[in-house]
């Protein structure tokens, strides 16, 4: 089949309108095109801002539950009286009411001045905020008719005492018997104790 001028004549207007189809049909998807990755943009950025706002609320839920649980622990050791000056009289009180009741012949204990605690004493991370950890050392001298005296000693001491109580050496030896003294002890221990409380900072 031939063309001449004539039938291109009659075709032109046919072939303009296809071209302009062609032209509209490749710009619609050129502008769907565009669109669809300008709105996947705005939906990423979307969900990254959705993500963030996630995760600083989860971080500031975490935030507050830590907070609570440090002024529960802190509102336990204020209420067992750990927080505060030193009750040195209430201790020699207490030492002494524990002596009647385990009727502990003889006690000999002595008390040095307070100082900052050594870190080999605290739990590792311990971190006392605004207060500073004190200690008062205590060395004990007793004597046992059996290991257990001492436990239930310190035991009690921990129970009755505003302070926290570590202790940081003991020994245990054995004594020479004698007849002379009945229920009298076979061992003696030589201990030393550290009485620990939080001061405040200024």
């Amino acid at each position: 089949m031939k063309f001449d001028k004539q039938d291109l004549k009659r075709l032109q207007w046919s072939i303009v309108l296809l071209v302009l189809l062609v032209a509209i049909g490749a710009g619609s998807v050129w502008g769907t095109t565009y669109l669809l990755g300008r709105a996947q943009k705005e939906q990423q950025a979307t969900n990254a801002k959705r993500a963030d706002i996630q995760s600083r609320l989860s971080r500031a839920r975490d935030e507050e539950q830590e907070l609570r649980e440090k002024i529960t622990r802190y509102q336990q050791l204020e209420a067992r009286g750990y927080v505060g000056p030193e009750k040195r009289l209430d201790w020699l009180e207490a030492i002494a009411a524990i002596k009647t009741a385990h009727r502990i012949q003889s006690l000999d204990y002595e008390f040095s001045p307070q100082r900052p605690a050594d870190t080999t004493l605290l739990p590792a991370g311990a971190n006392p905020g605004a207060h500073d950890v004190m200690a008062s050392a205590m060395r004990l001298r007793m004597p046992l008719l059996h290991e257990g005296d001492l436990l239930n000693f310190i035991a009690d001491l921990k129970n009755k005492v505003q302070a926290l109580i570590v202790v940081r050496s003991c020994g245990i030896e054995r004594t020479k018997p004698s007849s002379e003294r009945s229920g009298t002890g076979q061992l003696a221990a030589d201990c030393t104790l550290e009485w620990i409380t939080l001061k405040e900072r200024k």
